[in-house]
């Protein structure tokens, strides 16, 4: 799966809440990224309306003793793909690392799917939703297995 965190809306970076429970590490590797502002304006726009699907899963992340990033990567093992991550730093590397040896039960998928189910515009492919197309930063791209 490309994309896995959609951009890193799937990380929780872009929400205030889920800063208090990142290591220092990984929020300087987050912040210290080169979008340009209009690019962080965008991102922050779409944080705000995930933001009911960001309480879900901040919530799995706390009960399971794991990070919204984790959550994300583990939701996509737990529908049977492999997610391709990035990683620039070691902290993000081992946060990835975390998504494994570990499962989502199927009410946290089921509670997952609910909440991205809601959501007012198309995050489809990186996120939560069966579809043909992916979340590409300003849109949606389209695709198809042949």
């Amino acid at each position: 799966a490309f994309f896995p965190f959609a951009m890193g809306l799937l990380t929780g970076k872009y929400t205030s809440n889920s800063i208090k429970s990142m290591s220092e590490d990984t929020i300087t590797s987050l912040v210290s990224n080169k979008k340009t502002a209009l690019e962080e304006r965008e991102l922050k726009d779409y944080a705000k309306r995930i933001s009911s699907l960001m309480t879900v899963m901040e919530s799995i992340a706390q009960n399971n003793g794991k990070t919204i990033a984790q959550v994300s990567l583990n939701y996509i093992v737990s529908k049977g793909a492999i997610p391709i991550p990035g990683a620039r730093t070691e902290a993000q590397v081992k946060d990835n690392i975390g998504a494994m040896g570990w499962r989502l039960t199927d009410t946290e998928v089921s509670m997952l799917e609910l909440e991205a189910g809601k959501l007012d515009f198309g995050f489809e492919g990186a996120g939560f939703k069966r579809t043909s197309e992916k979340f590409v930063g300003y849109g949606v791209e389209k695709w198809k297995l042949d």
